[in-house]
């Protein structure tokens, strides 16, 4: 009996159990401290915020894009020093790994190029976190797809489509693309709706439709913008260019279907044609 206890004292004092014990010991201390590293961001997020909140959107936007992105980063340095002293507490393992690096020449020069793509992206993504050609919740176009971003992590960007569906960019790809950001400046934006009339039709009164419709849309902007042009005219038709402004993207198409809707409607009450073919006879002409 005393034989076997100190059998299994000596296997608790061995090296390997404690150089295991010291390896979760310092696990543990990483999750510690990045527990209180992201409560420290999360309070310096809420106190900047409420002085921010005065400002205009694309400030918050920018701000809560730079406090992601280095939470993420400063979690990832966090964990990647604890595992590499993790691992240095095994000897065995780094001649493992020596040994691997030397006698795998093709191995390693897969893994490198992974390793770079994986290093591009998370240079990419500390670039778009601080240069900002795109911050959380812009909207943009990327491939002729519409969408806000909804997220931007150091290996990708989530964007989020206008019809809910999720596009994973990795950040390296995003960098080099050409991207049309609506929101970097300024989200407002002006909605166009072309509209072919007959010549019978009086633009005048059309303009009084159309301040009329962008007066009482919750879809316009606070300063009511209303503009009917004749910008082209055939021997068919009169082509007229209608502007509205919506306070974003989404308000805006909003905005112009709306215009689109009342005004075929107050065409109708009013019994005015839209473009009309007409054939006139001369007489004598008569076949």
């Amino acid at each position: 009996m005393f034989d076997e206890s100190m059998k299994n004292l000596s296997v608790l004092s061995s090296p390997i159990i404690g150089k295991l014990a010291i390896g979760l010991i310092i696990l543990l201390i990483a999750v510690i401290i990045s527990r209180l590293l992201n409560r420290m961001f999360n309070r310096w997020h809420d106190k900047h915020l409420s002085d921010l909140s005065k400002k205009s959107p694309a400030v918050v936007s920018s701000f809560e894009t730079k406090v992601s992105i280095s939470k993420k980063i400063a979690n990832a340095i966090i964990f990647f020093l604890a595992i590499i002293l993790f691992l240095l507490q095994f000897p065995s393992v780094r001649s493992i790994g020596t040994g691997l690096l030397a006698s795998a020449g093709v191995a390693g020069i897969v893994i490198g190029m992974a390793a770079q793509n994986t290093l591009s992206n998370i240079i990419a993504g500390i670039s778009i976190s601080f240069a900002q050609p795109v911050r959380l919740q812009d909207a943009i176009i990327l491939d002729n797809e519409f969408g806000w971003i909804e997220e931007i992590s150091l290996m990708h960007t989530i964007v989020r489509t206008w019809d809910n569906r999720r596009i994973i960019v990795p950040n390296n790809v995003l960098v080099n693309k050409v991207i049309q950001n609506w929101t970097i400046k300024d989200p407002t934006l002006l909605g166009i709706v072309m509209l072919y009339v007959d010549y019978v039709c009086d633009v005048e009164q059309i303009r009084k439709w159309v301040k009329e419709i962008i007066d009482e849309s919750s879809y316009s902007t606070d300063e009511r913008v209303a503009v009917v042009q004749v910008v082209d005219f055939t021997e068919k038709s009169m082509q007229l260019r209608i502007l509205g402004k919506g306070p974003d993207a989404p308000n805006t198409w909003n905005l112009r279907c709306e215009i689109r809707e009342k005004l075929i409607k107050k065409f109708k009450e009013a019994g005015l044609p839209l473009p009309q073919f007409r054939i006139q006879s001369t007489p004598g002409m008569e076949l």
